[in-house]
């Protein structure tokens, strides 16, 4: 799609939430490899199946949104809301998700580094704003860091090599050990 074309649907999809006729925007299937989407208003919008690599999707609102089996590898989604999006089968493979609103989103099935993600299980901020979020993925529970994705003990070997004897290494070791804290528990139940 153009940006012209893509223009069009959402002016229609923002005349559709504020109801004022428009429609909801259908961007099933849509080629949408690098779109710029900075910003767009698209929750509710049905995305199935779209190829949105490499698409920058900073700070878009995409609540309630449908990303069932989308590509969105390697796109931009900091500070995007995900909130109660559909992301089941989503390949999400080295998608920038900094800062990223994912409550209650469906990530299913969802490929994030090479693995395939059941549930986002914690999230915590440093000091410094770094983001960790702990997923538990069907080849077991993996951390994201930055452009990181470790295991649990590739993530103290990472950071004990880097950071020990500072504050932010102090830090970064609580907030492992916040994660194994949550790892023992969800094995626990399961």
């Amino acid at each position: 799609m153009t940006q012209a074309e893509i223009a069009e649907v959402l002016a229609d999809h923002g005349r559709w939430l504020r109801g004022e006729g428009g429609k909801r925007a259908d961007l099933s299937g849509a080629d949408l490899t690098r779109a710029d989407l900075t910003d767009a208003r698209l929750s509710g919008a049905d995305l199935t199946r779209a190829d949105l690599t490499r698409a920058v999707l900073t700070g878009a609102r995409l609540t309630r949104a449908d990303l069932t089996d989308a590509d969105l590898t390697r796109a931009d989604l900091t500070r995007a809301d995900l909130t109660d999006a559909r992301l089941s089968g989503a390949r999400l493979t080295r998608a920038d998700l900094t800062d990223a609103r994912l409550t209650r989103a469906d990530l299913t099935d969802a490929v994030l580094h090479g693995t395939t993600i059941k549930r986002l299980l914690r999230r915590a901020t440093r000091a410094d704003g770094y983001e960790f979020i702990l997923w538990d993925c069907q080849e077991g529970f993996f951390i994201a860091a930055g452009c990181r994705w470790f295991t649990l003990d590739e993530a103290r070997q990472h950071w004990t090599a880097t950071r020990a004897g500072t504050p932010l290494g102090d830090e970064t070791m609580d907030i492992l050990d916040f994660f194994a804290a949550a790892i023992t528990r969800t094995e626990k139940e399961a």
